[in-house]
């Protein structure tokens, strides 16, 4: 069990809510590492995804399902996240993906309005909504710079019909323009080392970065076990070897 922990408050806020931002998740030390790591990384761009939104601007997304021994390895593998979602989901789980999101400064594109479980129940064949991601803030999120946006308690809603926008799936806006009636908008800024943990139908987007500052962040994404695909998919189960706290500080290039 990791020392670093949501609080019973956090919980109750993630339930009613729909997120919760944990502040200082990961210290300085540890996202310094990540920083030097991920910024002189240029197998982040090679492999990277080009995602254009309704106008045209591009972000750049570098996605993989399979955790290995690597530094990014130690966030998603680390007890802090998956002892988390694990009390958070109820269930045992593991690790659906992590992904690196590159919005660049000036032309990084905006992401639309989705669910997560807009894609992962038809593409990914997840029958119930028990998934979480936990969004890593690698350097500062501000409106400025695209931060996510959130309509707060919109996971009670269930899950929304989603089609293509750009290269992205979006969900259907006549039930989003009527969700904001509702549901308050939220800025999710963010410092380095914050991780916002969120429920897999709430609605999200981002908006497009103006700023000359990039706004990085990597997102672990977790789903309980009994809720793997029911037909075999792109989707495959790994299992999931935790790693203590000290894990990333310890992580050595090899």
């Amino acid at each position: 069990m990791s020392a670093i922990s949501l609080t019973e408050q956090q919980m109750a806020d993630f339930k009613r809510d729909g997120y919760v931002i944990a502040r200082g998740y990961f210290t300085p030390a540890e996202i310094d590492k990540l920083q030097n790591k991920a910024f002189n990384d240029d197998s982040l761009y090679d492999r990277a995804w080009n995602k254009k939104d309704g106008s045209g601007a591009v972000s750049k997304v570098c996605l993989w399902q399979k955790t290995g021994d690597d530094l990014y390895s130690m966030f998603s593998r680390s007890r802090r996240l998956v002892d988390s979602c694990e009390k958070l989901i109820g269930e045992p789980t593991y690790h659906t993906s992590t992904k690196i999101m590159m919005k660049e400064p000036f032309v990084g594109g905006a992401w639309e309005w989705h669910q997560d479980f807009g894609y992962w129940h038809k593409d990914n064949l997840m029958l119930y909504p028990k998934s979480i991601s936990c969004m890593i803030a690698i350097n500062k999120a501000t409106i400025e710079n695209g931060c996510l946006q959130v309509l707060k308690g919109s996971h009670h809603i269930g899950r929304l019909d989603h089609q293509k926008t750009g290269d992205q799936k979006g969900a259907d806006l006549q039930f989003v323009e009527e969700a904001m009636k509702y549901h308050e908008l939220i800025n999710v800024e963010l410092e380095p080392g914050d991780v916002l943990f969120f429920h897999c139908n709430l609605l999200h987007k981002s908006n497009q970065n103006r700023s000359q500052d990039p706004r990085w962040s990597m997102i672990c994404a977790y789903n309980a076990i009994s809720n793997q695909a029911f037909e075999e998919n792109e989707a495959v189960y790994y299992p999931l070897e935790r790693v203590d706290d000290d894990a990333i500080l310890n992580w050595q290039e090899s």
